[in-house]
C-alpha cells in the first residue's frame, strides 16, 4: 500500500479502541508535568483575539452558530495537528467572521486524529470546555498557540493555562469534566462519523443545506468551501 493510501484509509482499529484510551489519557493528563529543570513560563498569547472573533456567536456543544443557520459546515480537524492549525486559521475563522457571525452559517466540531492514535487530551479539554458552552473559545485559542504546545507538549499545565486564558470558563470544573462520559461518547462518535464518510487524514468539511450535501476533503481551500455554501444554499442545488 502506498504511503498516501495508507494516510486515507480509515483507522477503524483506533475507533474501536477509543473507549478503552479514555482512561489511559485521563491517567496521563492527571501524571503529564513539565521538566523540573524547565522554569520557562508558558504564555498564551490571543485570547482577546478569540473572544472578538467567537464572542456573541450562540454556541452549544459542538456547534457555533444559530441553531436555524440555513447551512451547515462540519469541520474535521485535530488540535494536535500543527498543519491543521494553519488551515483553521486560513479557512475556518473566515467563516466564523463573516457567515457565522451574520446568521446565515453554523459549524460543528469533529474531532479527527490525523495520526493513528486516537483523539489526544487537547480533544478531552476541548469538549469538556463545551460542557460549559465554551469548546470553541478553546480550539481557538489552542489552535493559536501551537508554538507553546509544540515546545513544552500537551501537558496539564499547558492545557490548564489554555482554559485559564478562556472567559467565563471554570476551570475547576472544566477538569473536573475530563472524567465525565459524554466526552469519551463524543469523541467516540465523531471517530465513527469520520470512519464512516471515509475522511483522509487531512482537514474536512461537509456542507449541508438546502440544496444538499457537498463533502470537501483533502485541506479545502476557502474559496472551495465558500463555492460550496453557496451551492447548497439553494434549494435546486444552482
Amino acid at each position: 500500500m502506498s504511503e498516501q493510501a495508507a494516510r486515507r484509509r480509515p483507522r477503524l482499529i483506533g475507533v474501536l479502541v477509543l473507549a478503552g484510551a479514555a482512561v489511559a489519557l485521563l491517567a496521563l493528563f492527571a501524571s503529564l508535568s513539565l521538566d523540573e529543570g524547565d522554569t520557562d513560563p508558558i504564555r498564551i498569547d490571543g485570547s482577546g483575539d478569540v473572544r472578538r472573533l467567537v464572542g456573541g456567536i450562540p454556541q452549544l456543544d459542538d456547534r457555533l452558530g444559530e441553531d436555524n443557520a440555513e447551512v451547515t459546515v462540519e469541520v474535521f480537524n485535530d488540535l494536535q495537528c500543527t498543519d491543521c492549525a494553519r488551515w483553521q486559521a486560513d479557512v475556518v475563522a473566515p467563516l466564523i467572521a463573516e457567515e457565522v457571525r451574520g446568521g446565515d452559517l453554523k459549524l460543528l466540531f469533529r474531532h479527527w486524529s490525523m495520526t493513528e492514535r486516537p483523539s489526544g487530551v487537547a480533544s478531552y479539554g476541548a469538549v469538556a470546555a463545551g460542557l460549559q458552552g465554551q469548546q470553541w473559545q478553546f480550539i481557538e485559542l489552542f489552535f493559536r498557540n501551537q508554538g507553546e504546545v509544540q515546545r513544552f507538549g500537551v501537558t496539564q499545565q499547558v492545557l490548564d493555562e489554555i482554559a485559564k486564558g478562556v472567559l467565563n470558563l471554570n476551570v475547576e470544573q472544566w477538569q473536573r469534566d475530563f472524567s465525565e462520559q459524554e466526552v469519551a461518547d463524543k469523541l467516540e462518535s465523531d471517530d465513527l462519523l469520520a470512519v464512516q464518510k471515509r475522511i483522509p487524514a487531512e482537514p474536512a468539511v461537509v456542507v449541508t443545506g438546502p440544496g444538499g450535501s457537498v463533502e470537501l476533503v483533502e485541506t479545502p481551500t476557502l474559496a472551495e468551501v465558500r463555492e460550496a455554501i453557496a451551492q447548497v444554499s439553494s434549494p435546486d442545488g444552482g
